[in-house]
């Protein structure tokens, strides 16, 4: 699980000594199924995969429009000069005076607009579409049907911009420009459709992937004069935009790659965290030790489906453990075995524990019992957990229904 400012960055503040009390943050990672968020029928176990390319005709039409208004130019050229050759020398000459007609030449072959790439189905299918927990499947009889639809590359505004540059270029001395350097910037996307149904037809998603419906700017480089810049366009902007096309492909798929196993997969995720210890040389923090052993080996049977008795009954006896040296916390009095410091501590081994016990009320009121704490690198810590309570009530309440 990826955390924008990780909780092992904040546990890391954690290990704080004083007056011969020790707070220490003992790292912790284990490995848990995640519920899908779309509950699937019971006993589906594959599925079958295609991805439509829903503009392949799109580019077919464009490239023979194209290729028939190259051929229209090319006749029309011909014709302008079998016209012109039979024409006598003196209507030549007038011609020439009069309305400044002069010999037709070559054909002018009309500039062809990008064309999207057209993708191997088949291989993005195999490469992208998978489903955590599912095995592909050919054929009627998978358990799931799942459908990707992609419009293609389609190409937004291409603008003229400028970019400031921190030295100005010289010769002999003497600048020839202003620091300014001239760029395009394109605007493209991608979108793609994803449609999951079972084998009796019962539609479980059917949603546009909104992301992939946003348009991404692209940056050219930057040259010191506007003709530096057309000169790179006329020669390269066929291979550039087909370099958008690709990446802006790739990373959508990855996207429908998440997105579908966030919604139908049972993905193994792997959890970095900590459980808090306190310990001193005069005060007896024995129940700390002991909640976090029985804790870690709670959650380190997690991800065991055979375990999972065993796994809650010692997460509920460190969670026992906790909530007893709640009952003397005394947040105000710096004197006190559970202090506020103390105390914060405990909040959150007890919140985290209680999580994975699908206890999501008394996960909140424990976080929101720290947060009133206002205890800056708790309060990071406080706000990571809440979205994984969230996350896991969701996905928890999805499948109860079910």
């Amino acid at each position: 699980m990826r955390l924008p400012f990780t909780l092992l960055g904040a546990a890391s503040l954690l290990s704080i000594t004083a007056y011969g009390q020790s707070i220490d943050a003992q790292k912790v990672t284990f490995d848990y199924v995640r519920l899908p968020m779309i509950p699937v029928p019971a006993g589906s176990h594959s599925y079958q995969a295609e991805v439509v390319l829903r503009y392949e005709e799109a580019v077919k039409q464009q490239k023979a429009d194209h290729l028939t208004a190259v051929a229209e130019a090319k006749i029309k050229a011909e014709k302008d000069k079998q016209e012109y050759k039979a024409l006598s020398l003196k209507d030549k000459a007038l011609n020439r005076l009069l309305l400044d007609e002069h010999k037709p030449g070559a054909a002018v072959i009309p500039t062809a607009d990008y064309t999207a790439q057209v993708y191997d189905a088949k291989t993005l299918a195999a490469t992208y579409v998978n489903v955590s927990g599912f095995q592909r499947a050919a054929g009627p009889n998978a358990d799931l049907h799942i459908t990707v639809i992609t419009d293609g590359f389609t190409l937004g505004p291409i603008a003229p911009a400028e970019a400031k540059s921190n030295t100005q270029v010289k010769l002999g001395g003497v600048g020839t420009g202003d620091g300014v350097k001239h760029l395009y910037e394109v605007s493209y996307k991608s979108p793609i459709s994803v449609k999951v149904s079972t084998k009796d037809g019962t539609v479980l998603l059917d949603e546009l992937i909104e992301a992939t419906n946003t348009y991404t700017v692209g940056k050219t480089e930057a040259f010191g004069n506007p003709d530096g810049l057309a000169k790179f366009w006329a020669a390269n902007q066929t291979a550039f935009l087909r370099q958008l096309d690709e990446n802006s492909m790739k990373s959508n798929m990855k996207l429908v790659a998440d997105y579908l196993d966030s919604k139908l997969g049972q993905r193994v995720i792997t959890r970095n965290t900590s459980i808090i210890v306190v310990s001193d040389k005069k005060i007896n923090y024995d129940e700390y030790p002991q909640a976090y052993e029985k804790a870690l080996m709670g959650y380190k049977a997690l991800s065991d489906p055979a375990r999972v008795a065993d796994a809650q009954k010692q997460i509920v006896e460190a969670v026992a453990l906790w909530n007893k040296a709640l009952t003397e916390s005394n947040p105000k009095d710096k004197k006190a075995r559970i202090d506020e410091k103390v105390t914060a501590a405990t909040l959150y081994n007890d919140a985290e524990a209680n999580l994975w016990l699908n206890n999501f009320d008394e996960a909140d009121r424990l976080l929101a019992r720290l947060k009133l704490l206002d205890i800056s690198r708790y309060n990071t810590m406080a706000n990571e957990l809440g979205a994984v309570v969230q996350d896991q009530r969701t996905r928890f309440t999805a499948n109860k229904k079910s």
